[in-house]
């Protein structure tokens, strides 16, 4: 399956500060997007429908005022947090499917928050894994209830040591 996504930054963030390169991050999230397009475990998305033969989404990089102007517009929840995903495919009954291209949505990621979070000082892989996480959210997967976060996770961490 064809994939594409669009990185960039969407307020005032200074990903120097954070020696964050973009382009390198375009190369990891390729890697990324292979291994959860060719993970067994997700075979039941409906992505992977005959209709479908490319999925096309957004990564975006934000602050902490940002996300949680976000979270608080669209969660009710008045902090920050490290992700939010806006998934138009799984989420909108309306989702189209132009030209066997699905458009999965957008995942947005604060830099600030995943820098607190990282662990062995790794903020590439913490936000590696906020995005992967993002990306299964995209394709259908929650974590409602423990099985299904336990699924999710175990997932996720299975991807990124492949990565």
């Amino acid at each position: 399956m064809n994939n594409s996504f669009t990185l960039e930054k969407i307020d005032n963030i200074n990903l120097k500060k954070y020696n964050i390169i973009l382009k390198n991050y375009k190369t990891d999230i390729k890697k990324l997007i292979n291994i959860v397009l060719n993970c067994p475990e997700l075979k039941t998305s409906k992505i992977f429908s005959p209709k479908i033969s490319k999925i096309r989404f957004d990564v975006s990089f934000c602050n902490d005022e940002t996300i949680k102007n976000i979270n608080k517009e669209y969660r009710n929840k008045n902090k920050p947090t490290d992700v939010i995903t806006f998934s138009l495919f799984y989420d909108d009954i309306n989702s189209t499917i132009y030209r066997k291209t699905a458009e999965l949505g957008q995942i947005i990621v604060s830099v600030e928050t995943a820098n607190k979070q990282k662990q062995n000082n790794d903020l590439r892989k913490e936000i590696l894994t906020l995005i992967c996480h993002g990306i299964l959210h995209l394709i259908g997967f929650d974590h409602l209830t423990k099985k299904d976060y336990d699924f999710i996770v175990g997932v996720q961490n299975k991807i990124l040591e492949e990565l």
